[in-house]
């Protein structure tokens, strides 16, 4: 089972307004990959679901009624790592997550990430069988990343504006790099 877990929690200091809410071709920013997630957790081939982080009303609001759950980052001033721990400890709570299980942190300002290459990323962390996994371009590693059910204490032993990298470069000889050709598709939008 794939947790996709969307981080929408973000303050966006550096894009000078919500990012996450920017309108971009008629829909907020965060909408572009929470459509492509979501339509890969409606689907059969994978076995997936759909977690997303945020500290937003307006974007919880906005979700109610989709296939995905939605849980609140209380106190997302203590950076990135708080977002990954409310989302990993909203699947603990929940009940749903089982040894073997991966959970795979997306951020929401990726809007060009194509539903096909999540698609393929997934298949292949599954084909490959390694505990770790991230999208790259040549040694560069990007989000999405991926952590089997075992770094679960690790991510939650994270601190401050520290992210799930963090724990993979501590085990870089076990991680699958899945190459994407175009970084274009991986760029998070930091500013306007």
């Amino acid at each position: 089972m794939f947790h996709m877990i969307l981080l929408a929690a973000g303050f966006s200091s550096r894009f000078g307004s919500n990012k996450l809410l920017y309108e971009m071709d008629g829909k907020p920013m965060y909408r572009h990959l929470f459509d492509r997630l979501e339509a890969i957790a409606g689907e059969d081939n994978l076995e997936t679901d759909l977690t997303v982080v945020t500290q937003y009303h307006e974007i919880g609001d906005a979700l109610e009624g989709r296939n995905c759950f939605v849980t609140y980052n209380e106190d997302p001033s203590r950076g990135i790592s708080s977002s990954l721990i409310t989302g990993i400890q909203s699947l603990q709570e929940r009940g749903v997550i089982e040894d073997g299980d991966y959970l795979v942190f997306f951020t929401a300002d990726q809007p060009y990430l194509q539903k096909e290459t999540v698609e393929d990323f997934l298949s292949a962390v599954e084909y490959m069988e390694k505990g770790l996994a991230a999208v790259a371009v040549e040694e560069k590693m990007l989000n999405p990343c991926a952590f089997s059910t075992e770094y679960i204490p690790e991510l939650l032993a994270l601190k401050g504006d520290k992210g799930g990298k963090q724990v993979l470069r501590k085990h870089e000889d076990e991680i699958f790099l899945f190459q994407v050709d175009s970084e274009e598709e991986l760029v998070d939008i930091d500013r306007l």
